[in-house]
């Protein structure tokens, strides 16, 4: 076979071939969804205008109808509200009111979803669903979990959605769906919502709530202070100036040795990221701190950092350990509520610093050390006798 023989028979398989390439592709372009031209449930939903977000749980136990006040509500709900602040959303009601909610959860949980979930022709699970088939799929207003965002009047819904059961109730294995069935507040339409990383759904506090109380770059930090009851009240303060890299300790006591560097840097390393195990009433409501040992408190650590131009510096107080939990009571300057550390952080910080943070000190010269020795008195009058 020539050159010019071979080239033909290259062109005429390579046009066999496209015929089914052509096919396949058009074939995967009809499945294929651009999801940028997916209508959405809450087409043009943005956090920015959300000032509340209500989460909303059918009680288990409902009260009976009142025929006479026609204008009751028909359910009764378990709420938990959020509400932006400043700094970020926290609790609008309960008895910890003001507490800090986590910024995290509250995009991941529920801004994420309300700009994600699709109303297309695949998503349709049941157009109009009679009130029988809303039952069915737990989107009837006795069973679906509300979660509602609204503006600063509280009155101007923004997005509004009930969640019914889970769409792969009682399916095992890889073909199961995992996603569950929604629907618009205002609308009967049946929609399969999928979804990959899963969705907390709660009117939990504790589900919510920040208990992260700082973030801290360990090689940022400036001083470090530590007052436990092995210092007997007296605070021990370490300091490494900016771009140095070993710590001073501040005004020792006498009879100490050299700081431990390597026992000082692993305590800031401790405190890079400090965390509550629980919030429990602000500290006003809280009474007489002196019975919870934060008045004065048992630990107190003060850790000093630069924060971009400025220094900040967390103070926590550290009191006594609940009944019954491994757990103390804890205040800091970044909060208006009285919480919990866990008895593991806490230990960190029970250590004794003269004994653990410093050398021994070295034992002191003799008084009389290279001085000429002199002769015994009875030695020096033989000496004189001689000589005389």
């Amino acid at each position: 076979m020539n050159l010019a023989q071979r080239n033909v028979l290259l062109a005429a398989l390579a046009a066999a071939l496209a015929i089914p390439t052509a096919l396949q592709l058009r074939q995967d372009a009809e499945t294929f969804v651009d999801l940028a031209s997916v209508p959405l449930l809450f087409d043009g939903f943005t956090a920015d205008n959300v000032m509340f977000v209500t989460l909303a749980q059918p009680k288990k136990e409902q009260p009976q109808p009142d025929s006479t006040n026609p204008q009751a509500p028909k359910v009764a709900y378990d709420q938990l509200t959020l509400q932006r602040t400043d700094k970020g959303f926290a609790l609008a009601a309960g008895e910890l009111l003001g507490a800090a909610v986590s910024k995290d959860q509250v995009e991941n949980q529920v801004f994420a979803h309300l700009r994600a979930i699709r109303a297309d022709r695949e998503s349709l699970v049941q157009p109009d669903a009679t009130s029988e088939q809303l039952a069915q799929f737990g989107l009837d207003e006795q069973q679906a979990f509300v979660v509602r965002a609204t503006d600063a009047t509280q009155r101007n819904v923004l997005a509004e959605v009930f969640v019914g059961r889970d769409a792969g109730q009682g399916q095992t294995g890889t073909e199961a769906v995992r996603g569950v069935f929604v629907r618009r507040s205002d609308s009967n339409d049946v929609i399969l919502y999928e979804y990959d990383k899963g969705w907390v759904r709660s009117v939990q506090q504790d589900v919510w709530l920040d208990k992260v109380i700082a973030r801290i770059e360990p090689d940022k930090v400036r001083k470090l202070a530590i007052k436990n009851p092995g210092t007997l009240g007296v605070p021990f303060v370490f300091e490494r100036p900016e771009g140095k890299s070993q710590w001073a300790a501040v005004n020792p006591p006498a009879g100490l040795g050299a700081v431990r560097q390597t026992e000082v840097e692993n305590l800031v390393q401790r405190l890079r990221y400090v965390a509550a195990q629980d919030v429990r009433m602000p500290t006003a409501r809280a009474g007489n701190l002196a019975a919870l040992g934060l008045a004065p408190a048992r630990i107190d650590v003060d850790i000093t950092w630069k924060d971009g131009d400025r220094e900040r510096t967390l103070k926590l107080a550290i009191g006594n350990q609940l009944d019954g939990k491994n757990e103390h009571y804890l205040l800091t300057n970044e909060s208006a509520f009285v919480m919990t550390l866990p008895q593991g952080v806490v230990a960190q910080f029970e250590l004794d610093v003269p004994a653990q943070l410093f050398d021994p000190a070295a034992p002191e010269a003799p008084k009389d050390a290279g001085a000429p020795t002199e002769p015994p008195k009875e030695a020096k009058k033989d000496d004189e006798k001689k000589g005389g």
